[in-house]
């Protein structure tokens, strides 16, 4: 290993300078030069040697005065600094010494005895730099740990038989401890959970420890205790370290709490305003029927009472929409891509006005779209009646492209609307942007349909792409979204 080490000769005199290139060289050691004091602590910087032979008899800055600039540096107070000089009295040694000088080798020196020297010096410092460098990782290990055993987090190491190796403070009192326990063995970790919690949910815990695409769930329902939701992953640990698998428990109950009550007031709010919107609407709506019985003055005001009624549902259906946008994923539910073209066909009639043409490029071979049917329907019923709601004419044609790229699913829904211009398309994801940006009230809804789409792809993996069509008015929107190609690991929705 020494033999590798990088060395800085410090010498005026370059007869000196290639006596010792002759000496070092054929040793296999890679050699830098310096002519000056200024020179060398330059060249220190780019280099970085392992070892520094430093004349001591130069002009300007002698050798002893760098020797004690390289000392008090911190970036090379540890290089060793091997002086070699023609002065041999004491009061020069001394003076090396207190300089900072590791070793002195007198001119003219020996030939054999330098090499020693130099090959002891750097394998040494060889070893302190390996020490060096161990205590830095036992350190960085040590804080590391301290963070750990003091984190909220559970982190318990299991073996190949899946039982407790250890744990920080915080995993043991998952597994019912007050403390950490003295050394095992410990019941496997599965046994021991399954007699503390609730696993949920039960399918994704049936295959332990294998992978699974779902969360694992540990559920102490409330009784004696708090009730507590831990959310559980695992991790497969790298060859040669100790123990096979690391599980991670982390508490989710404020979060599992939090969404509970979020949709507990969704819930309430919506019943609270959709039902005497319902009311109002069905009252406006018999007598938006009785029309021709009124005066024109009359009539008009029922009109236009009747249409902000309507205006006003939708409002509210479209907030509501946005806000459960999240529950509508249903994961672990599924549909083939093979069903995909059934459900889109039928929407073109449902939303009215809309000329539709399916273009389909599925492949073949199992493919599972992680999304329920009426999330997708949700999507595309969404952006038809965003093509017609913005159509001149109210009468769009649109193509809608369902391809297979891999594991993805490209969904390409494209009209012959308007062309949006580059401020809409970059602010079109956000909600409550209208492309009406007067608001005048002339486009019925809130903008919030786009940011819907985007929040369930986003959601589930996939993302949203939007842009003018080339070939004439109209926009093209993109859905990419992730596919289970492995057709049993997801459950498919019945018919």
């Amino acid at each position: 290993m020494e033999a590798q080490s990088l060395i800085l000769v410090v010498d005026d005199q370059p007869r000196s300078q290639m006596a010792l290139s002759s000496l070092l060289e054929p040793e296999g050691y890679r050699l830098a030069f310096a002519s000056s004091g200024p020179e060398a602590l330059a060249q220190m910087r780019l280099i970085a040697p392992d070892l520094i032979l430093l004349d001591v008899m130069m002009p300007d800055m002698d050798g002893f005065e760098v020797c004690e600039r390289i000392r008090a540096d911190p970036a090379f107070a540890t290089i060793p600094v091997v002086m070699v000089t023609a002065l041999d009295d004491q009061e020069s040694l001394l003076r090396g010494i207190r300089s900072g000088a590791d070793d002195f080798v007198t001119k003219p020196f020996n030939r054999t005895e330098l090499r020693a020297r130099i090959r002891t010096i750097t394998r040494l410092n060889r070893f302190r730099t390996l020490l060096d460098e161990q205590r830095i990782v036992n350190s960085e290990r040590a804080q590391f740990l301290w963070a750990i055993e003091r984190s909220e987090d559970g982190y318990m190491l299991l073996d190949h038989n899946g039982c407790p190796l250890d744990g920080n403070v915080q995993a043991w009192r998952y597994l019912g401890f007050d403390e950490r326990p003295q050394a095992g063995p410990h019941a496997p970790f599965i046994e021991t959970i399954q007699r503390l919690y609730q696993c949920e949910p039960a399918e994704s815990w049936a295959s332990w420890p294998a992978p699974v695409k779902q969360v694992r769930y540990l559920v102490r329902p409330e009784g004696q205790y708090a009730a507590l939701w831990l959310q559980v992953d695992l991790l497969d640990l790298p060859e040669g370290m100790p123990g096979s698998r690391l599980v991670h428990m982390r508490d989710v109950t404020l979060k599992i709490n939090l969404q509970r009550h979020t949709w507990t007031f969704h819930s309430f709010v919506s019943h609270k305003l959709r039902t005497p919107l319902t009311s109002l609407l069905g009252g406006m709506w018999l007598i938006h029927q009785r029309l021709d019985q009124l005066d024109p003055e009359m009539a008009m005001l029922v009109t236009t009472a009747y249409g902000g009624v309507q205006q006003l549902k939708q409002v509210v259906d479209d907030i509501f929409r946005y806000l459960d946008a999240p529950l509508m994923l249903n994961h672990g539910l599924g549909i083939p891509l093979t069903e995909l073209p059934n459900i889109v066909m039928p929407l073109g009639q449902a939303v009215g006005g809309v000329k539709l043409h399916l273009v389909t490029d599925l492949g073949n071979g199992g493919a599972v779209l992680r999304m329920s049917r009426s999330t997708v329907e949700l999507l595309l019923t969404e952006l038809l009646e965003n093509a017609h709601k913005f159509h001149p004419h109210k009468q769009p044609q649109v193509e809608i492209l369902l391809q297979r790229q891999h594991d993805r699913l490209i969904i390409r829904v494209t009209d012959d609307g308007v062309n949006l211009s580059p401020s809409q398309l970059r602010s079109i994801w956000q909600p409550y942007h209208q492309i009406d940006e007067d608001f005048t009230g002339q486009v019925p809804g809130v903008g919030l349909g786009l940011p819907t789409i985007n929040q369930i792809c986003l959601s589930v993996g996939g993302r949203c792409r939007i842009h003018n069509r080339p070939d004439g008015p109209g926009i093209a929107v993109e859905l990419e979204l992730p596919l289970d190609v492995d057709p049993e690991a997801a459950t498919l929705l019945p018919r």
